[in-house]
């Protein structure tokens, strides 16, 4: 039991320096400081040795894209955490980013085309658009999503057993240093000129993995078909964002707002069925949602 108390005092003590002010601060000072660099970095191409510059950004627009870039990373490390806390919450985060996700590509898809001209855009305008829509879409129903959440009551089920939530800091330690093994192999891969998978795409699968694995340990601590059904949905809406992250750009974004319709139907269909009396077959477990 000692290996396990230890990793989850560390598990502790990272979260408290991540989520922290300090690690706000230094995850703000990153992104800056990234930011003005790439720019500079444009601003001074030309001097610089034509070694690095696969290095340096194409154009000032394309250093919104690095930026954006870095903040999903931040983002994707600090998903690990809400996890560990709340199912929904982590749900939640995950569409975040992919909202941010959305937007980036807008960038992207504009930064490739420099100087800005309306006959080379024209061709782009209905993947941009589908981006713009499909952003919006994600926005608009976490804003739905966050505020049923909010009302939403702490019922007996929605209460972790100690060892549920052990089992979810050694798994979400475990996530913590994949991805950023993932992270390093991109950087890397940046760096070096080497093709890499995509790694978002891999992070995703991760987390569908994991989803899913949470939900069968949950059953471990008692059986409750709707909390079983909302935690199986809830692996779907990220298996679904990751098909919209392998999708064409128009298929990307519909797939996308889909996911978080689906997320927060099926977050409103719970909170319904349990206002209502019910009779599960097995006892339910009063900790066992998460």
């Amino acid at each position: 039991m000692q290996p396990i108390a230890t990793l989850l005092s560390f598990y502790d003590r990272l979260e408290s320096l991540w989520e922290g002010p300090s690690g706000h601060r230094l995850a703000g000072t990153l992104l800056v400081g990234t930011f003005l660099a790439a720019l500079v970095a444009v601003e001074v191409k030309p001097l610089l040795p034509h070694t690095i510059h696969h290095l340096i950004p194409k154009n000032h627009l394309a250093s919104i894209e690095i930026a954006l870039t870095l903040l999903l990373v931040i983002e994707v490390m600090g998903l690990v955490f809400s996890m560990v806390h709340s199912v929904s919450t982590s749900v939640g985060r995950q569409l975040e980013i992919l909202s941010l996700i959305l937007l980036r590509n807008i960038f992207k898809e504009i930064s490739h085309h420099h100087p800005l001209a309306w006959d080379a855009l024209e061709k782009s305008m209905p993947d941009i658009g589908a981006s713009v829509a499909g952003a919006l879409a994600v926005f608009a129903a976490l804003g739905l999503y966050y505020r049923l959440k909010k009302e939403a009551t702490l019922a007996a089920h929605e209460r972790d057993r100690t060892g549920f939530i052990a089992a979810k800091k050694c798994i979400g330690l475990g996530l913590f240093v994949a991805f950023h093994l993932i992270a390093l192999r991109s950087l890397y891969g940046y760096v070096s000129g080497t093709p890499t998978p995509e790694a978002f795409e891999a992070i995703y699968t991760l987390l569908v993995l994991s989803n899913t694995l949470l939900v069968l340990l949950s059953l471990r601590y008692g059986h409750n078909y709707r909390v079983a059904f909302r935690n199986s949905a809830f692996a779907v809406v990220t298996l679904l964002i990751l098909v919209a992250l392998v999708a064409p750009p128009i298929w990307n974004a519909a797939v996308g707002a889909s996911s978080a319709l689906f997320a927060l139907g099926t977050y409103w269909l719970f909170g319904f069925h349990s206002q209502k009396p019910s009779h599960p077959i097995r006892p339910v477990s009063r900790q066992a949602s998460r």
